[in-house]
């Protein structure tokens, strides 16, 4: 009896720690990778790799970083939330990560991106982005801040 209640404590803990990464775009043409995301210090990045599946070239794609109405929200598996001033984006070869948005930038189709985030402030004892949520606003696909782009369980490389 004991040996199967520390197995199932142990099965719980695992499958806790080991949650399957998971993206939802909101759009069966929209497809994102995670590229990296490391850590130096309580600086993380987050290298995504954006790509249109569909026929058709999307002309006028933004991320907002942080307005009054729309921001990027990112919370890391020790409980603790990142919000405005905390997230920074950039686009493909932008020299500058911004705090308000990406720019409005084309995702043409079968023509891959890079977008990263820079999420300052994060805790040194987080080992995974539990979730992200990125309002994307694209009226082609009907991507607005109310049905953000959803990544969960995103691990953190630390190099120590």
């Amino acid at each position: 009896m004991i040996i199967m209640a520390m197995f199932a404590i142990g099965f719980q803990n695992v499958r806790a720690q080991d949650a399957p990464l998971k993206i939802v775009t909101n759009h069966p043409d929209f497809k994102i990778k995670i590229k990296r995301c490391a850590a130096s210090g309580n600086t993380v990045i987050i290298d995504l790799i954006l790509s249109n599946e569909g026929v058709d070239d999307v002309e006028e794609m933004i991320l907002w970083a942080c307005t009054t109405m729309e921001a990027i929200v990112t919370y890391d598996d020790q409980g603790n939330m990142y919000k405005c001033g905390s997230n920074l984006v950039k686009v493909a070869n932008s020299k500058e990560f911004s705090d308000h948005d990406s720019g409005t930038f084309q995702l043409l189709s079968g023509v891959p991106i890079q977008l990263s985030i820079r999420i300052d402030g994060v805790s040194l004892s987080a080992e995974q982005i539990a979730r992200i949520s990125l309002p994307f606003n694209c009226q082609n696909w009907g991507l607005t801040s109310n049905k953000p782009v959803k990544i969960n369980n995103i691990p953190i490389i630390r190099n120590y």
